[in-house]
């Protein structure tokens, strides 16, 4: 709930007197969870709710919603920097005992932000690795018994169940 409501402070503190309608379009909420979430955050005194006429009604930030928006931000900020500090940790500890054991490195190519991290990590290492963008090709010229692939995305698993795999957020 805190994250939802987090989304509704930003929402409110980039946008000039936006309705809830629009605050649901743009979070993906029901305008009644919006509705619910503003007035939690008028009842902890986040937000103050200021009516403009019988239809209109103006939602102002509070010093104390900044603040809390603020903290929320931070708060986010450094769960992301652990996450991303402890899959590098386990990428150079996986990586570490496979490249002992004599084993080439492949990573199935995603195109999202956990792809990046890995090879960055790898890069880093001075390590060398080959990235897979099409299996099908890829089945025809690995030897399974030297190679480890890498994957994140739980949709890879059943396509690398022939090889040693790695899932890196596995813990």
């Amino acid at each position: 709930m805190d994250e939802k409501i987090t989304d509704v402070l930003t929402i409110l503190d980039r946008e000039d007197s936006p309705s809830q309608r629009e605050i649901a379009r743009q979070t993906g909420f029901s305008v009644g969870l919006v509705n619910t979430l503003i007035k939690k955050c008028a009842k902890k005194g986040l937000v103050k709710i200021e009516r403009l006429n019988s239809r209109n009604i103006k939602y102002i930030l509070t010093p104390e919603g900044i603040k809390e928006k603020t903290q929320k931000t931070i708060d986010y900020i450094k769960r992301s920097y652990q996450a991303i500090s402890e899959l590098q940790s386990k990428v150079e500890e996986i990586t570490k005992k496979h490249i002992s054991e004599g084993r080439n490195i492949y990573i199935i190519r995603e195109d999202d932000e956990i792809f990046s991290i890995v090879t960055d990590t790898l890069d880093n290492m001075g390590v060398e690795y080959k990235i897979i963008k099409n299996m099908t090709k890829f089945y025809k010229k690995a030897d399974k018994d030297k190679i480890v692939i890498y994957y994140w995305n739980i949709d890879n698993y059943r396509i690398v169940n022939t090889y040693k795999k790695e899932n890196i957020l596995r813990k």
